[in-house]
């Protein structure tokens, strides 16, 4: 797990400051180690960079970046491959004499022999930047859901990529652009959906695929076509409940088991959920050492899962601790959680602090049950969305404007947030993938076109979404409606928010979180089971997990009601929050990127009803002023100063960055 950077440019003398630049700016990201190579081929040049967290292989034969004896081939790389002892086999068998046991060497050896091929086979999570040194070309790739970030940028006669976008924006070569499709996804959905960033210059390099650039010998660079490793596989209609019960079992007890792969401490977060219950219960079998951590809102003992974890963690017989945060600790954090983002996003603030806590009781590798909900349905929209669909199915002899009065009608007893929403599913009509994303909406179609941020003139969908991702979403055109959700959400609210958040909120404590329920082969088998076999009663319960290990699953596990790390952020913005939530509305009014009248009303909608289901909207709003004070923190601020700096100025490089970094 590390942070990692590369530049290639026709200007070989820009590569080395830029470099520098990149891997200093992501010294949160890894602790323990630094690397650099350059390779110069005169009329251009490459530079490859990483900051490490030692997990695996801790000797300096683990470390990046990592050249090929042979063909002087280098590689960098950021995550793990579980599988890589499995993989080392056919290596060996091919002569190749290992120096260590890191997975790093094994895949550079696997790319040196065959090439982006290799990466079909690979189980894990991953980042990966590769140069075929003889044949002058770049390879990048990206694990099939996203787990590990990559940004990338391209510029004539130059490209970059990193871990983060606030280095690619530190080195001065791309300008600090705020992207308007990027800002409208943000207040759309909650997060910048990708392949967006917030910036114009950067974009997330796509998950499941890998990508050559060919360097020429003038030093032009050639992005080739991309190529998919992975996609969604197609729904297995043979698969029955008997039998997926089966292969579920062994296909996620092999993947914790490889998980665990550690040479340091290994811990499991561990809440009164399903998901994390079975995670640490399966870990348990695999280890006598492990340790899981429940962290809990001391100030809020009527949502503590403390006691049920507790039993858990007693019948599994692990060495258990409870982190309790108190409000003031946790309220503390929420500045230091703000200036750590990389890009701004409405969620995260949770991982943020169980992050810190465990990595302060001395874990540094942490299994999160992240994914169950997403692949066995444990989110209403698994039951809500096929629902919809089958009311608006019944009212389509209506004309688009007389469905969106009945659905608002249906909704007159709700929040006028819900009768808004359900008027706009009227107008989409039954689609599911319309109805997913329009369910998942932090603010409405007509709320974004009053702030000036009409979805059409920005090249996004109807949905405020980028145009290839519902493009890439409607490929099955999948008549399973649970099939469809589980794609959905796993494409989107779990990529572009939970996923991306918790990788900055991890990596800010040099803490890695893995997520074995995201492992390629389960999701090679969860994805291609049926909807009524994953829910057989339409209702949003994880049917085959409770199916698949009930040995698990106390009965206070199984009966409870969702609980989650809830924290009173709405009663801090009204009072101790409530001067930065005041400076943070007023910058986004003056910053010029939406109507200023349109924010103000949002907060004055909130301060009258801060209860309503529309105060997230408001605490978007104050995340997006705080994240533009704070990038003025590493952007030069301009004659102009403030906001004006952010979209004028040009950066001041990574020392300015420290102090954003810090935490």
């Amino acid at each position: 797990m590390c942070g990692i950077a590369g530049i290639v440019s026709a200007d070989p003398a820009r590569v080395a400051p830029a470099l520098s630049c990149l891997v200093a700016c992501q010294r949160h990201r890894g602790p323990d180690d630094e690397g650099f190579e350059i390779v110069d081929f005169g009329d251009a040049a490459v530079g490859f960079g990483q900051r490490r967290l030692s997990i695996i292989d801790l000797s300096p034969a683990g470390h990046q970046p990592m050249t090929h004896p042979e063909t002087g081939d280098v590689l960098v790389f950021n995550g793990e491959i579980y599988n890589a002892a499995e993989l080392a086999a056919p290596l060996r068998e091919a002569g190749v004499r290992f120096r260590g046991h890191s997975d790093t060497e094994v895949l550079l050896h696997g790319l040196a022999r065959w090439g982006a091929g290799w990466l079909s086979r690979l189980a894990g999570m991953y980042a990966i930047a590769f140069l075929e040194r003889k044949s002058r070309r770049l390879l990048l790739a990206r694990d099939p859901m996203g787990i590990k970030p990559l940004y990338v940028a391209e510029r004539p006669g130059a490209l970059m990529f990193a871990s983060e976008v606030r280095p690619i924006l530190a080195t001065g070569l791309v300008a600090p652009e705020v992207d308007s499709a990027g800002l409208a996804g943000l207040l759309a959905h909650g997060a910048v959906p990708e392949p967006l960033t917030f910036f114009k210059g950067v974009r997330a390099f796509e998950p499941g695929q890998s990508r050559w650039h060919s360097i020429g010998r003038g030093g032009e660079i050639r992005a080739e076509k991309a190529a998919k490793h992975w996609s969604f596989p197609a729904i297995d209609e043979r698969i029955n409940e008997r039998e997926a019960v089966s292969r579920l079992r062994a296909v996620l007890d092999e993947s914790i088991r490889e998980h665990l792969i550690a040479d340091r401490p290994v811990g499991v977060f561990l809440s009164s959920g399903l998901d994390s219950t079975i995670v640490a219960g399966i870990a348990r079998r695999h280890t006598p050492d492990l340790r899981t951590f429940t962290v809990g809102f001391a100030d809020q003992p009527d949502m503590s899962e403390s006691a049920i974890a507790a039993a858990s963690a007693a019948a599994f017989g692990v060495r258990h601790r409870d982190l309790q945060i108190t409000g003031d600790q946790a309220q503390a954090a929420t500045l230091e959680w703000l200036a750590s983002m990389d890009q701004p996003s409405v969620d995260g603030l949770n991982t943020y602090l169980i992050s810190r806590a465990v990595r302060e009781a001395g874990i540094v590798v942490a299994l999160s049950g992240l994914g169950g909900d997403e692949l066995f349905g444990g989110y209403s929209s698994f039951a809500d969305v096929p629902q919809a669909m089958a009311a608006l199915r019944q009212v389509m002899w209506a004309p688009e404007g007389l469905r969106a009065w009945l659905m608002s009608l249906a909704a007159a007893r709700r929040s006028p947030m819900a009768r808004e929403r359900a008027a706009a599913m009227g107008r989409i009509g039954p689609d599911p993938l319309g109805l997913y994303l329009q369910r998942r909406r932090v603010m409405s179609d007509g709320r974004l076109e009053a702030m000036g941020l009409a979805s059409a003139p920005l090249g996004l969908d109807r949905s405020y979404t980028p145009l290839e991702a519902v493009s890439a979403a409607r490929e099955a055109d999948l008549t399973d409606a649970v099939a469809a959700v589980s794609r959905y959400e796993s494409a989107f609210y779990m990529r572009n928010m939970l996923l991306r958040d918790s990788d900055t909120n991890g990596m800010a404590h040099s803490l890695e979180i893995r997520v074995p329920m995201l492992d390629r082969r389960v999701m090679d088998l969860a994805y291609a089971i049926p909807g009524p076999v994953r829910l057989p009663r339409g209702v949003a319960d994880k049917h085959l997990l409770r199916a698949a290990f009930p040995e698990l699953l106390a009965k206070p596990v199984r009966s409870q009601t969702k609980k989650g790390f809830t924290l009173p952020l709405k009663r801090w913005m009204m009072g101790p929050l409530r001067e930065t939530c005041d400076s943070a509305i007023r910058v986004v009014k003056r910053s010029g990127l939406i109507d200023g009248g349109q924010a103000q009303r949002v907060w004055d909608e909130f301060e009258r009803s801060p209860d309503a289901p529309g105060w997230s909207a408001a605490l978007l709003l104050c995340v997006l002023g705080i994240y533009l004070q704070k990038v003025d923190v590493w952007r030069a601020p301009g004659p102009e100063g403030g906001v004006a700096a952010l979209l004028k100025g040009a950066p001041k490089g990574a020392a300015a960055l420290e102090p954003a970094l810090s935490g």
